[in-house]
């Protein structure tokens, strides 16, 4: 088989797995009493993770840690990125007996110390954040400085110290690695964080690191050639998940009417726990597919089927991207749409195509789509670290939370430096609205930019623009 740039360019560690999240442990006070609660099981473990494939990975490496820990476990994987009250609440009146709540991937948000206040609340999450909740045990790589991994190697990490973990665990992993683009074989993209991991329990599964001569995923961004198996299957996850931005297909078949897509997703994974040791022997989708238990298979083909059709349909909708502005190396193009589908994955590949077409440094785009009335997605993915795609997003939530208080619960957003989103559902604040900030923060950006360029920036121009995810400026301006 061909081997991909990472398997050509064999991975070295200076340090073994274990000895990395040892000294992780020994540093992170919060991780120290997660692990403490862990191992006293009272009541119910109330799960909840984020509906993407990084998400989903790490709520089920999560669950099955504990269940071996002596927990009873109940995993959610609710629509959106924060955790709404109302969620909150249904799952507590269908769980009485909870013991405590474990939110993973789900941010490091403010509003969590109102449920930290009320119950005992654990936070597992690697997202940037520019307030951190009290009243909550936090264990995240990223409050200080951000660190380029996915929840789906902390919670490994913490099943490997609970004492948990096996090579299903490790298959889990990659997938939300891969997910969340902090491992990338053809290119040869890998995270420091993550190389510990990937040389001792990662490469028990070179055969999804290889090269396969077949339609390249969205997860193939850096090139669109070849693809791998690991991208494959995650493409597999996120389709059918609704991959974070609830595109589902509820509306396409009978069949499909009620299906929860995560949760569908998220169990038939789970069932291969017992058939782990045939994962490293697959080839090809179609025989990890055929893994899978019934109902779920058939379901899960009818959604996947669908997806690739709108792939297919959307591959030309971002035609009319404009590039409006250059911030230090970085070009920003922005598309305005209404009900597009699949916007965000079709904006990866269509920001691999303008970058490589303009051959610039770094290059950044924002989408801006009117899904439905009481619906509008902001979706920002960039090739560089140097404009933050994540603090666009939670400026964005910020400024309109503010503006519009009695919606909050409706408006969230945030992210990584190269991929973040803002959704707002509500009909009380009009797709217009949104824009008009977008582009308000957009000028803003320049202006902040040719102070930068110029010398001039007072410290309060440079607290603004590192808000606004314009990591170039120093903290403190000269």
């Amino acid at each position: 088989m061909e081997e991909t740039a990472l398997l050509r360019n064999p991975v070295t560690a200076d340090q073994t797995y274990q000895h990395q999240w040892d000294a992780i442990r020994l540093a992170e006070p919060g991780l120290q009493r997660l692990l403490e609660k862990v191992a006293r099981p009272q009541g119910t473990a109330l799960i909840f993770s984020h509906d993407d494939p990084d998400g989903i990975t790490s709520g089920l490496i999560f669950k099955r840690m504990l269940q071996k820990k002596g927990w009873k476990v109940a995993l959610r994987l609710p629509e959106g990125f924060m955790l709404q009250p109302a969620q909150l609440e249904q799952a507590l009146a269908e769980n009485p007996d909870t013991g405590a709540i474990f939110l993973l991937d789900k941010g490091t948000l403010a509003p969590y110390s109102d449920y930290g206040k009320r119950w005992p609340v654990y936070i597992v999450d690697h997202h940037p954040t520019p307030k951190v909740p009290t009243d909550c045990v936090i264990y995240n790589p990223s409050l200080e400085k951000y660190t380029w991994c996915s929840t789906s190697i902390l919670a490994h990490g913490i099943a490997l110290l609970a004492g948990t973990r096996d090579l299903f665990d490790d298959f889990l992993c990659l997938v939300g690695l891969k997910g969340d683009w902090a491992i990338e074989p053809v290119s040869g993209l890998l995270s420091d964080f993550v190389k510990p991991f990937l040389v001792d329990h990662g490469m028990a599964f070179r055969n999804m690191l290889t090269v396969l001569r077949e339609r390249p995923t969205q997860f193939d961004s850096m090139q669109r050639e070849v693809t791998c198996l690991l991208s494959r299957i995650t493409e597999f996850v996120h389709g059918t998940g609704g991959g974070g931005f609830s595109y589902f297909y509820h509306d396409r078949h009978p069949d499909l009417r009620t299906v929860d897509h995560a949760r569908c997703i998220a169990e038939a994974l789970e069932a291969l726990a017992p058939q782990a040791d045939q994962l490293p022997r697959l080839t090809s989708l179609d025989s990890f597919v055929a893994l899978l238990p019934q109902p779920h298979r058939g379901l899960l083909e009818k959604i996947f089927g669908f997806f690739l059709e709108d792939w297919e349909k959307a591959s030309k909708t971002l035609d009319t991207t404009a590039r409006i502005l250059t911030l230090e190396n970085t070009t920003i193009y922005l598309f305005v749409g209404v009900k597009v589908s699949l916007l965000p994955m079709i904006g990866s590949i269509k920001l691999f195509e303008l970058n490589q077409k303009a051959g610039d440094p770094a290059a950044q785009i924002i989408m801006v789509s009117r899904v439905a009335d009481d619906y509008t997605h902001v979706s920002v993915r960039g090739t560089g670290d140097r404009v933050h795609s994540g603090k666009f997003c939670g400026t964005l939530q910020n400024v309109l939370q503010a503006r519009f208080p009695e919606h909050k619960a409706f408006i969230s957003g945030g992210g990584h430096p190269k991929a973040a989103e803002c959704t707002v559902k509500t009909s009380q604040v009009t797709f217009f609205q949104v824009l008009h900030q977008v582009m308000t923060q957009l000028n803003d950006m320049r202006e902040l930019d040719l102070a930068w360029r110029a010398g001039s920036l007072t410290p309060e121009q440079a607290s603004k623009a590192r808000d606004l995810g314009l990591e170039y400026v120093p903290a403190t301006p000269r």
